[in-house]
Protein backbone atom coordinates (compact mmCIF):
# COMPACT_ATOMS: atom_id res chain seq x y z
CA UNK A 1 0.00 0.00 0.00
CA UNK A 2 1.21 3.65 -1.05
CA UNK A 3 1.28 5.87 2.13
CA UNK A 4 1.90 9.60 2.39
CA UNK A 5 2.54 10.99 5.96
CA UNK A 6 0.23 13.96 5.54
CA UNK A 7 -2.29 11.98 4.94
CA UNK A 8 -4.02 10.53 8.03
CA UNK A 9 -6.46 7.45 8.31
CA UNK A 10 -9.46 9.29 10.04
CA UNK A 11 -9.94 11.86 7.44
CA UNK A 12 -12.50 11.59 5.05
CA UNK A 13 -12.25 11.52 0.96
CA UNK A 14 -12.96 15.32 1.09
CA UNK A 15 -10.42 15.95 3.49
CA UNK A 16 -7.78 13.63 1.39
CA UNK A 17 -8.95 15.20 -1.89
CA UNK A 18 -8.44 18.87 -0.46
CA UNK A 19 -5.07 18.34 0.71
CA UNK A 20 -3.62 16.06 -2.35
CA UNK A 21 -4.57 19.19 -4.39
CA UNK A 22 -2.88 21.62 -2.39
CA UNK A 23 0.22 19.28 -2.79
CA UNK A 24 0.30 17.32 -5.54
CA UNK A 25 0.82 18.20 -9.16
CA UNK A 26 -1.59 15.02 -9.87
CA UNK A 27 -3.37 11.87 -8.35
CA UNK A 28 -5.68 9.38 -9.03
CA UNK A 29 -9.18 9.49 -6.88
CA UNK A 30 -8.45 5.40 -6.27
CA UNK A 31 -4.94 7.31 -4.11
CA UNK A 32 -7.91 9.48 -2.32
CA UNK A 33 -10.26 6.26 -1.32
CA UNK A 34 -6.90 4.10 -0.43
CA UNK A 35 -5.76 7.03 2.41
CA UNK A 36 -8.78 7.30 3.67
CA UNK A 37 -9.23 3.84 4.15
CA UNK A 38 -12.40 3.46 2.23
CA UNK A 39 -13.39 0.92 -0.18
CA UNK A 40 -15.95 2.52 -3.04
CA UNK A 41 -16.63 2.61 -6.58
CA UNK A 42 -15.04 5.00 -8.81
CA UNK A 43 -17.75 6.48 -10.63
CA UNK A 44 -20.06 6.53 -7.37
CA UNK A 45 -16.91 8.62 -5.47
CA UNK A 46 -16.85 10.89 -8.52
CA UNK A 47 -20.23 11.71 -7.98
CA UNK A 48 -20.21 12.34 -4.73
CA UNK A 49 -17.03 14.40 -4.70
CA UNK A 50 -18.17 16.38 -7.75
CA UNK A 51 -18.62 19.53 -6.20
CA UNK A 52 -15.79 19.82 -4.71
CA UNK A 53 -13.65 19.24 -8.19
CA UNK A 54 -14.66 22.99 -9.15
CA UNK A 55 -14.30 24.51 -5.21
CA UNK A 56 -10.45 23.11 -5.22
CA UNK A 57 -10.24 24.51 -8.89
CA UNK A 58 -9.41 20.66 -10.09
CA UNK A 59 -9.56 19.18 -14.12
CA UNK A 60 -10.40 15.44 -14.50
CA UNK A 61 -9.38 13.11 -17.06
CA UNK A 62 -11.51 9.53 -17.16
CA UNK A 63 -8.45 6.51 -17.40
CA UNK A 64 -9.25 2.83 -17.46
CA UNK A 65 -11.19 1.51 -14.02
CA UNK A 66 -10.02 5.35 -12.36
CA UNK A 67 -10.18 9.09 -13.01
CA UNK A 68 -7.18 11.31 -12.69
CA UNK A 69 -7.22 14.72 -11.68
CA UNK A 70 -4.68 17.86 -11.34
CA UNK A 71 -5.07 21.29 -10.65
CA UNK A 72 -6.14 23.17 -13.07
CA UNK A 73 -3.17 26.03 -14.36
CA UNK A 74 -3.91 29.94 -14.00
CA UNK A 75 -4.60 31.41 -17.13
CA UNK A 76 -3.96 35.47 -17.42
CA UNK A 77 -6.56 37.54 -19.44
CA UNK A 78 -6.19 37.80 -23.27
CA UNK A 79 -6.04 41.51 -23.92
CA UNK A 80 -6.13 42.56 -27.36
CA UNK A 81 -3.75 45.17 -28.84
CA UNK A 82 -4.81 48.53 -30.29
CA UNK A 83 -3.97 46.84 -33.69
CA UNK A 84 -5.84 43.43 -32.91
CA UNK A 85 -8.80 45.99 -32.37
CA UNK A 86 -8.71 47.60 -35.22
CA UNK A 87 -8.62 44.42 -37.45
CA UNK A 88 -11.55 42.81 -35.63
CA UNK A 89 -13.47 45.98 -36.07
CA UNK A 90 -13.29 45.86 -39.74
CA UNK A 91 -13.95 42.05 -39.58
CA UNK A 92 -17.31 42.97 -37.94
CA UNK A 93 -18.15 45.71 -40.22
CA UNK A 94 -18.11 43.43 -43.09
CA UNK A 95 -18.78 39.80 -41.47
CA UNK A 96 -18.81 36.79 -43.94
CA UNK A 97 -19.58 32.89 -42.62
CA UNK A 98 -15.82 31.45 -42.60
CA UNK A 99 -14.96 29.83 -46.10
CA UNK A 100 -13.30 26.98 -44.45
CA UNK A 101 -16.64 26.68 -42.53
CA UNK A 102 -18.82 27.22 -45.71
CA UNK A 103 -17.17 24.40 -47.25
CA UNK A 104 -17.85 22.23 -44.45
CA UNK A 105 -21.39 22.33 -44.56
CA UNK A 106 -20.92 21.94 -48.40
CA UNK A 107 -19.35 18.99 -48.34
CA UNK A 108 -21.92 17.62 -45.30
CA UNK A 109 -24.73 18.68 -47.46
CA UNK A 110 -22.96 16.04 -50.05
CA UNK A 111 -22.05 13.56 -47.55
CA UNK A 112 -25.58 13.61 -46.27
CA UNK A 113 -27.43 13.44 -49.89
CA UNK A 114 -25.46 12.16 -52.47
CA UNK A 115 -25.50 15.05 -54.09
CA UNK A 116 -23.97 18.79 -54.75
CA UNK A 117 -25.31 21.39 -52.01
CA UNK A 118 -26.45 23.66 -54.86
CA UNK A 119 -28.08 20.81 -56.71
CA UNK A 120 -31.94 22.21 -57.30
CA UNK A 121 -33.47 18.86 -56.31
CA UNK A 122 -31.35 19.31 -52.61
CA UNK A 123 -32.36 23.30 -52.32
CA UNK A 124 -36.00 22.73 -52.76
CA UNK A 125 -36.01 19.96 -49.89
CA UNK A 126 -33.81 22.60 -47.67
CA UNK A 127 -36.19 25.47 -48.55
CA UNK A 128 -39.14 23.08 -47.38
CA UNK A 129 -37.68 22.59 -43.88
CA UNK A 130 -36.87 25.79 -43.39
CA UNK A 131 -40.17 27.20 -43.54
CA UNK A 132 -41.57 24.68 -41.65
CA UNK A 133 -38.67 25.66 -38.69
CA UNK A 134 -40.02 28.95 -38.98
CA UNK A 135 -43.62 28.01 -39.00
CA UNK A 136 -42.89 26.04 -35.68
CA UNK A 137 -41.00 28.87 -34.33
CA UNK A 138 -43.06 31.11 -34.34
CA UNK A 139 -46.11 28.89 -33.00
CA UNK A 140 -46.41 29.84 -29.08
CA UNK A 141 -46.67 27.34 -25.95
CA UNK A 142 -46.93 24.40 -26.00
CA UNK A 143 -47.56 23.96 -29.46
CA UNK A 144 -44.11 25.07 -30.46
CA UNK A 145 -42.09 22.18 -31.03
CA UNK A 146 -39.22 22.18 -32.37
CA UNK A 147 -36.95 19.20 -33.16
CA UNK A 148 -33.95 18.50 -34.84
CA UNK A 149 -34.24 14.84 -36.04
CA UNK A 150 -34.66 14.09 -39.65
CA UNK A 151 -31.24 15.32 -42.04
CA UNK A 152 -32.51 18.02 -43.83
CA UNK A 153 -33.65 19.77 -40.89
CA UNK A 154 -30.63 20.05 -40.07
CA UNK A 155 -29.35 20.99 -43.50
CA UNK A 156 -32.37 24.04 -43.07
CA UNK A 157 -30.38 24.68 -39.83
CA UNK A 158 -27.27 25.36 -41.81
CA UNK A 159 -28.15 27.33 -44.07
CA UNK A 160 -30.28 29.69 -42.46
CA UNK A 161 -29.80 30.20 -38.65
CA UNK A 162 -25.86 29.12 -38.09
CA UNK A 163 -24.34 31.44 -40.51
CA UNK A 164 -26.10 34.55 -38.50
CA UNK A 165 -25.26 32.41 -35.26
CA UNK A 166 -21.91 32.12 -35.82
CA UNK A 167 -21.38 35.29 -35.98
CA UNK A 168 -23.02 36.42 -33.34
CA UNK A 169 -20.76 34.52 -31.35
CA UNK A 170 -17.58 35.75 -32.30
CA UNK A 171 -19.87 39.23 -31.89
CA UNK A 172 -19.92 37.91 -27.72
CA UNK A 173 -16.28 36.89 -27.78
CA UNK A 174 -15.11 39.62 -28.61
CA UNK A 175 -16.80 42.17 -26.14
CA UNK A 176 -15.63 39.38 -23.66
CA UNK A 177 -12.25 40.39 -24.96
CA UNK A 178 -12.70 43.70 -24.99
CA UNK A 179 -13.85 43.44 -21.12
CA UNK A 180 -10.67 41.40 -20.28
CA UNK A 181 -12.92 38.38 -19.25
CA UNK A 182 -11.45 36.11 -22.20
CA UNK A 183 -8.50 33.71 -21.01
CA UNK A 184 -5.43 32.75 -22.93
CA UNK A 185 -6.38 29.43 -21.61
CA UNK A 186 -10.33 28.65 -21.49
CA UNK A 187 -12.45 25.44 -20.50
CA UNK A 188 -15.39 25.79 -22.36
CA UNK A 189 -19.08 23.86 -22.26
CA UNK A 190 -21.46 24.93 -24.53
CA UNK A 191 -25.38 24.06 -23.49
CA UNK A 192 -27.46 22.65 -26.51
CA UNK A 193 -24.60 23.47 -29.10
CA UNK A 194 -26.57 21.95 -32.39
CA UNK A 195 -24.19 21.78 -35.59
CA UNK A 196 -21.67 23.30 -33.56
CA UNK A 197 -22.46 27.13 -33.76
CA UNK A 198 -20.53 28.00 -31.07
CA UNK A 199 -17.62 25.91 -31.04
CA UNK A 200 -17.11 26.82 -34.76
CA UNK A 201 -16.88 30.68 -33.76
CA UNK A 202 -14.53 30.22 -30.79
CA UNK A 203 -12.32 27.81 -33.36
CA UNK A 204 -12.33 30.68 -35.79
CA UNK A 205 -12.11 33.58 -33.54
CA UNK A 206 -9.46 32.36 -31.85
CA UNK A 207 -7.54 31.63 -34.83
CA UNK A 208 -8.04 35.45 -35.85
CA UNK A 209 -6.66 36.72 -32.48
CA UNK A 210 -3.94 34.22 -32.04
CA UNK A 211 -2.47 33.86 -28.41
CA UNK A 212 -5.24 31.53 -27.27
CA UNK A 213 -6.04 27.78 -26.64
CA UNK A 214 -9.64 26.11 -25.91
CA UNK A 215 -10.29 23.04 -24.47
CA UNK A 216 -14.40 22.91 -25.75
CA UNK A 217 -17.00 20.73 -24.21
CA UNK A 218 -20.43 19.78 -25.54
CA UNK A 219 -24.06 18.73 -24.72
CA UNK A 220 -26.60 18.13 -27.50
CA UNK A 221 -29.46 15.66 -27.63
CA UNK A 222 -30.23 15.36 -31.32
CA UNK A 223 -28.20 12.54 -32.36
CA UNK A 224 -28.66 14.41 -36.00
CA UNK A 225 -27.26 17.57 -35.06
CA UNK A 226 -24.30 15.77 -33.48
CA UNK A 227 -23.78 14.01 -36.48
CA UNK A 228 -23.43 17.45 -38.46
CA UNK A 229 -20.98 18.71 -35.83
CA UNK A 230 -18.21 16.06 -36.01
CA UNK A 231 -18.41 16.46 -39.54
CA UNK A 232 -17.88 20.12 -40.25
CA UNK A 233 -15.91 20.38 -37.05
CA UNK A 234 -13.23 17.76 -38.65
CA UNK A 235 -12.85 19.82 -41.52
CA UNK A 236 -12.49 23.54 -39.73
CA UNK A 237 -10.61 22.36 -36.82
CA UNK A 238 -8.19 19.08 -37.89
CA UNK A 239 -7.12 18.70 -34.31
CA UNK A 240 -3.71 20.92 -35.08
CA UNK A 241 -4.59 24.32 -33.96
CA UNK A 242 -5.36 25.80 -30.72
CA UNK A 243 -8.73 24.84 -30.02
CA UNK A 244 -9.28 21.17 -28.81
CA UNK A 245 -13.27 20.07 -29.55
CA UNK A 246 -14.25 17.11 -26.95
CA UNK A 247 -16.64 14.61 -28.57
CA UNK A 248 -20.09 15.98 -27.58
CA UNK A 249 -22.05 14.25 -25.03
CA UNK A 250 -25.61 13.19 -26.37
CA UNK A 251 -28.07 14.44 -23.19
CA UNK A 252 -31.00 16.48 -22.09
CA UNK A 253 -30.26 19.56 -20.68
CA UNK A 254 -33.48 19.12 -18.18
CA UNK A 255 -32.32 15.71 -16.89
CA UNK A 256 -28.56 15.35 -17.19
CA UNK A 257 -26.55 14.40 -14.16
CA UNK A 258 -24.49 17.07 -13.00
CA UNK A 259 -21.92 15.10 -12.15
CA UNK A 260 -21.20 14.46 -15.95
CA UNK A 261 -20.24 17.79 -16.57
CA UNK A 262 -16.34 18.60 -16.68
CA UNK A 263 -15.55 20.30 -13.75
CA UNK A 264 -13.48 23.81 -13.35
CA UNK A 265 -15.27 25.56 -16.38
CA UNK A 266 -14.67 29.07 -17.74
CA UNK A 267 -17.14 29.56 -20.10
CA UNK A 268 -20.28 28.48 -20.10
CA UNK A 269 -22.66 29.32 -22.93
CA UNK A 270 -26.64 28.92 -23.58
CA UNK A 271 -27.30 30.21 -27.19
CA UNK A 272 -30.50 30.02 -28.36
CA UNK A 273 -31.78 27.06 -26.21
CA UNK A 274 -34.17 28.68 -23.59
CA UNK A 275 -36.64 29.21 -26.07
CA UNK A 276 -37.29 25.79 -27.07
CA UNK A 277 -37.45 24.39 -23.51
CA UNK A 278 -41.42 24.80 -23.67
CA UNK A 279 -42.43 22.79 -20.90
CA UNK A 280 -40.04 25.37 -18.24
CA UNK A 281 -40.97 28.39 -16.82
CA UNK A 282 -38.09 31.58 -16.84
CA UNK A 283 -37.71 30.54 -12.60
CA UNK A 284 -37.33 26.95 -13.23
CA UNK A 285 -34.78 28.00 -16.48
CA UNK A 286 -33.34 30.11 -13.92
CA UNK A 287 -32.74 27.25 -11.44
CA UNK A 288 -31.24 25.30 -14.48
CA UNK A 289 -28.42 28.04 -14.79
CA UNK A 290 -27.89 28.02 -11.14
CA UNK A 291 -27.29 24.23 -11.47
CA UNK A 292 -25.14 24.32 -14.32
CA UNK A 293 -22.66 27.38 -12.54
CA UNK A 294 -21.75 25.17 -10.21
CA UNK A 295 -19.49 23.75 -12.61
CA UNK A 296 -17.60 27.07 -13.39
CA UNK A 297 -14.79 28.39 -11.82
CA UNK A 298 -14.76 31.76 -9.73
CA UNK A 299 -13.87 33.66 -12.17
CA UNK A 300 -15.35 32.28 -15.06
CA UNK A 301 -18.64 33.78 -17.14
CA UNK A 302 -21.93 32.38 -18.36
CA UNK A 303 -23.24 33.46 -21.37
CA UNK A 304 -27.08 33.81 -21.95
CA UNK A 305 -27.82 34.50 -25.66
CA UNK A 306 -31.73 34.26 -27.47
CA UNK A 307 -33.16 36.00 -30.63
CA UNK A 308 -34.10 39.12 -30.70
CA UNK A 309 -38.06 39.11 -31.07
CA UNK A 310 -40.23 40.46 -27.84
CA UNK A 311 -40.92 37.35 -26.65
CA UNK A 312 -38.02 35.65 -26.30
CA UNK A 313 -35.81 38.61 -25.28
CA UNK A 314 -38.10 39.44 -22.63
CA UNK A 315 -38.20 36.30 -21.25
CA UNK A 316 -34.18 35.87 -21.13
CA UNK A 317 -34.51 38.91 -18.68
CA UNK A 318 -36.78 37.02 -16.83
CA UNK A 319 -34.82 33.69 -17.02
CA UNK A 320 -31.25 35.93 -16.00
CA UNK A 321 -32.91 37.73 -12.75
CA UNK A 322 -33.92 34.52 -11.48
CA UNK A 323 -30.80 32.93 -12.52
CA UNK A 324 -28.92 35.81 -10.32
CA UNK A 325 -28.67 36.14 -6.82
CA UNK A 326 -26.74 34.65 -4.10
CA UNK A 327 -23.25 33.15 -5.63
CA UNK A 328 -24.38 34.76 -9.27
CA UNK A 329 -24.68 38.03 -10.23
CA UNK A 330 -25.47 40.02 -13.38
CA UNK A 331 -22.90 41.67 -14.85
CA UNK A 332 -24.35 43.03 -18.55
CA UNK A 333 -25.54 44.33 -20.26
CA UNK A 334 -27.89 45.75 -16.98
CA UNK A 335 -26.28 47.47 -14.75
CA UNK A 336 -27.97 48.83 -11.28
CA UNK A 337 -27.05 52.74 -10.82
CA UNK A 338 -28.82 53.20 -8.13
CA UNK A 339 -28.29 49.46 -6.22
CA UNK A 340 -31.55 48.49 -6.71
CA UNK A 341 -33.10 45.37 -7.78
CA UNK A 342 -35.48 45.60 -10.77
CA UNK A 343 -38.31 43.87 -12.20
CA UNK A 344 -37.89 42.56 -15.84
CA UNK A 345 -41.00 41.81 -16.67
CA UNK A 346 -41.60 44.12 -19.91
CA UNK A 347 -37.67 44.54 -20.68
CA UNK A 348 -37.45 44.24 -24.30
CA UNK A 349 -33.85 44.71 -24.79
CA UNK A 350 -31.35 43.77 -27.81
CA UNK A 351 -28.25 44.15 -29.49
CA UNK A 352 -28.03 45.23 -33.55
CA UNK A 353 -24.80 44.71 -35.43
CA UNK A 354 -24.02 45.04 -39.18
CA UNK A 355 -25.58 42.32 -41.46
CA UNK A 356 -23.96 39.42 -42.61
CA UNK A 357 -23.18 38.84 -46.83
CA UNK A 358 -25.17 36.00 -47.50
CA UNK A 359 -23.14 32.68 -47.54
CA UNK A 360 -23.46 31.05 -51.16
CA UNK A 361 -25.86 28.35 -50.04
CA UNK A 362 -28.21 31.04 -48.93
CA UNK A 363 -27.52 33.40 -52.04
CA UNK A 364 -28.61 29.85 -54.09
CA UNK A 365 -31.66 29.80 -52.12
CA UNK A 366 -32.69 33.06 -51.75
CA UNK A 367 -32.50 33.17 -56.06
CA UNK A 368 -35.76 31.94 -57.26
CA UNK A 369 -39.36 33.18 -56.51
CA UNK A 370 -40.23 34.67 -52.80
CA UNK A 371 -36.16 34.71 -51.68
CA UNK A 372 -36.51 36.82 -48.83
CA UNK A 373 -38.33 34.26 -47.05
CA UNK A 374 -34.68 31.93 -47.14
CA UNK A 375 -32.62 34.75 -46.67
CA UNK A 376 -31.47 35.60 -42.90
CA UNK A 377 -28.40 38.08 -42.59
CA UNK A 378 -29.43 40.50 -39.77
CA UNK A 379 -27.47 39.97 -36.36
CA UNK A 380 -29.88 41.03 -34.23
CA UNK A 381 -29.74 39.52 -30.39
CA UNK A 382 -30.39 39.75 -26.09
CA UNK A 383 -27.66 38.77 -24.13
CA UNK A 384 -26.74 38.22 -20.37
CA UNK A 385 -23.72 37.93 -18.67
CA UNK A 386 -23.46 36.62 -15.57
CA UNK A 387 -20.75 35.52 -13.01
CA UNK A 388 -19.78 34.09 -9.11
CA UNK A 389 -17.64 37.21 -8.50
CA UNK A 390 -20.14 40.34 -8.38
CA UNK A 391 -19.63 43.53 -10.71
CA UNK A 392 -16.96 46.34 -9.94
CA UNK A 393 -19.13 49.36 -9.79
CA UNK A 394 -17.85 52.40 -11.97
CA UNK A 395 -17.10 55.87 -10.23
CA UNK A 396 -20.36 57.37 -8.65
CA UNK A 397 -22.44 54.20 -8.85
CA UNK A 398 -24.83 54.16 -6.55
CA UNK A 399 -26.08 57.77 -8.40
CA UNK A 400 -26.25 60.87 -6.25
CA UNK A 401 -30.35 62.25 -6.00
CA UNK A 402 -28.24 65.61 -5.90
CA UNK A 403 -27.29 65.14 -9.45
CA UNK A 404 -29.69 62.71 -11.36
CA UNK A 405 -33.27 61.81 -11.10
CA UNK A 406 -34.33 57.88 -11.05
CA UNK A 407 -36.16 57.13 -14.21
CA UNK A 408 -38.59 55.61 -11.45
CA UNK A 409 -39.81 59.06 -10.74
CA UNK A 410 -40.12 60.37 -13.94
CA UNK A 411 -44.25 60.83 -13.33
CA UNK A 412 -42.79 63.88 -10.92
CA UNK A 413 -41.27 65.64 -13.72
CA UNK A 414 -43.36 65.70 -16.57
CA UNK A 415 -42.94 68.41 -18.96
CA UNK A 416 -39.98 69.75 -16.62
CA UNK A 417 -36.07 69.29 -17.91
CA UNK A 418 -33.90 67.38 -16.09
CA UNK A 419 -30.69 65.19 -15.55
CA UNK A 420 -30.43 61.44 -15.74
CA UNK A 421 -28.35 58.66 -16.11
CA UNK A 422 -29.18 55.22 -17.72
CA UNK A 423 -27.51 52.10 -19.25
CA UNK A 424 -28.11 52.60 -22.98
CA UNK A 425 -30.10 49.33 -23.70
CA UNK A 426 -30.83 49.04 -27.55
CA UNK A 427 -29.69 50.23 -30.88
CA UNK A 428 -31.36 52.90 -32.94
CA UNK A 429 -35.05 52.03 -32.76
CA UNK A 430 -36.43 55.28 -34.90
CA UNK A 431 -35.45 56.11 -38.41
CA UNK A 432 -33.71 59.19 -40.50
CA UNK A 433 -36.08 61.62 -38.90
CA UNK A 434 -36.09 60.74 -34.52
CA UNK A 435 -33.39 58.94 -33.82
CA UNK A 436 -34.75 56.42 -30.45
CA UNK A 437 -33.32 54.08 -27.90
CA UNK A 438 -34.18 51.95 -24.85
CA UNK A 439 -32.44 53.52 -21.68
CA UNK A 440 -32.80 51.87 -18.16
CA UNK A 441 -31.01 52.52 -14.58
CA UNK A 442 -32.35 49.87 -13.23
CA UNK A 443 -35.36 51.53 -11.14
CA UNK A 444 -38.10 51.95 -13.69
CA UNK A 445 -41.08 49.70 -14.18
CA UNK A 446 -42.16 51.26 -17.27
CA UNK A 447 -40.64 51.72 -20.62
CA UNK A 448 -37.81 54.65 -21.07
CA UNK A 449 -36.72 55.96 -24.45
CA UNK A 450 -34.25 58.64 -25.60
CA UNK A 451 -35.59 60.41 -28.35
CA UNK A 452 -33.60 62.85 -30.32
CA UNK A 453 -35.24 64.67 -33.28
CA UNK A 454 -33.18 65.22 -36.63
CA UNK A 455 -33.55 68.99 -36.25
CA UNK A 456 -32.30 69.19 -32.55
CA UNK A 457 -29.03 67.44 -32.97
CA UNK A 458 -26.36 69.47 -31.91
CA UNK A 459 -22.29 68.99 -31.20
CA UNK A 460 -23.45 68.24 -27.46
CA UNK A 461 -26.15 65.76 -27.76
CA UNK A 462 -24.76 64.26 -31.14
CA UNK A 463 -22.92 61.42 -29.23
CA UNK A 464 -25.92 59.30 -28.30
CA UNK A 465 -25.96 58.32 -31.77
CA UNK A 466 -22.71 56.37 -31.53
CA UNK A 467 -23.12 55.02 -27.73
CA UNK A 468 -22.28 51.95 -27.30
CA UNK A 469 -24.84 48.86 -26.10
CA UNK A 470 -24.89 48.50 -22.20
CA UNK A 471 -22.71 51.97 -21.42
CA UNK A 472 -24.29 53.96 -18.92
CA UNK A 473 -24.91 57.44 -20.39
CA UNK A 474 -25.55 60.79 -18.99
CA UNK A 475 -28.61 63.14 -20.03
CA UNK A 476 -28.55 66.52 -19.26
CA UNK A 477 -31.32 69.24 -19.81
CA UNK A 478 -33.93 66.41 -21.52
CA UNK A 479 -37.53 67.08 -21.55
CA UNK A 480 -39.89 64.03 -19.85
CA UNK A 481 -42.55 63.47 -21.82
CA UNK A 482 -45.20 60.55 -21.60
CA UNK A 483 -46.74 58.36 -24.27
CA UNK A 484 -49.96 57.16 -23.66
CA UNK A 485 -50.60 54.99 -26.49
CA UNK A 486 -47.75 52.89 -25.18
CA UNK A 487 -47.36 53.70 -21.93
CA UNK A 488 -44.17 54.42 -21.55
CA UNK A 489 -42.01 57.53 -21.08
CA UNK A 490 -39.59 60.04 -23.64
CA UNK A 491 -36.81 61.63 -22.89
CA UNK A 492 -36.79 64.47 -25.25
CA UNK A 493 -33.04 65.35 -26.54
CA UNK A 494 -32.79 68.63 -27.93
CA UNK A 495 -30.20 71.01 -28.74
CA UNK A 496 -30.31 72.59 -25.10
CA UNK A 497 -29.55 68.98 -23.81
CA UNK A 498 -25.59 67.35 -23.60
CA UNK A 499 -25.42 63.89 -24.08
CA UNK A 500 -22.41 61.39 -23.93
CA UNK A 501 -20.84 58.42 -21.90
CA UNK A 502 -21.03 58.81 -18.12
CA UNK A 503 -17.64 58.25 -17.55
CA UNK A 504 -16.60 60.55 -20.74
CA UNK A 505 -18.71 63.73 -19.18
CA UNK A 506 -17.79 63.39 -15.78
CA UNK A 507 -13.86 63.71 -16.62
CA UNK A 508 -14.43 66.78 -18.41
CA UNK A 509 -17.08 67.84 -15.67
CA UNK A 510 -16.47 71.18 -13.77
CA UNK A 511 -19.51 72.06 -12.11
CA UNK A 512 -22.77 70.55 -11.61
CA UNK A 513 -25.98 71.51 -13.57
CA UNK A 514 -29.68 71.79 -11.42
CA UNK A 515 -31.29 68.07 -11.62
CA UNK A 516 -34.69 69.50 -12.76
CA UNK A 517 -36.18 72.91 -13.04
CA UNK A 518 -39.06 73.84 -15.52
CA UNK A 519 -39.24 74.33 -18.85
CA UNK A 520 -39.42 77.58 -20.09
CA UNK A 521 -42.61 79.27 -21.78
Amino acid sequence: MMTYPYCMPDRGPDEILALCAKTRDAFLLSEVLEQAGERRDIPGTAALLWPLFTTLDLVTERIPGDLRLWKKAPSPPRTLSAEERSRMEAFFRRPELPPVIADGIHEYIHAKTGKSWNDPSVLVKIKKAIVSQKDAYWREGEKKQITYQKGYSVLGYLAYQAPVYILQAEHLLYDLALAGLLKQSMRVLDLGCGPGVVPLAIADFLGRIGGCSADIYTIEQSEEFIEAYRFISCIVNPGKGPVTLRPPLQADLRTLPLHDLPPSLDLLVFQNVFNEMTGLTPEEKGRLVQDYAKALSADGCILLVEPADMVNSMELRRVAHHAAGPGLSLHAPCQFLWNTPCTPDNCWSFVEKPPIRAPDLMEALASGDEGYRYRNTDIKYSYALLRKVPPSRPRGIPLSAREFARLSTLARHLNRRINVAAVVMSGNLGDQRTSVFRICDGTTRKPVYAILPAYHLSDTNKMLLSIPYATIAAFHSVLVRFNPKYHAYNLLVTRESRVGPLSAIRAGEGTRRPRSRKKKG
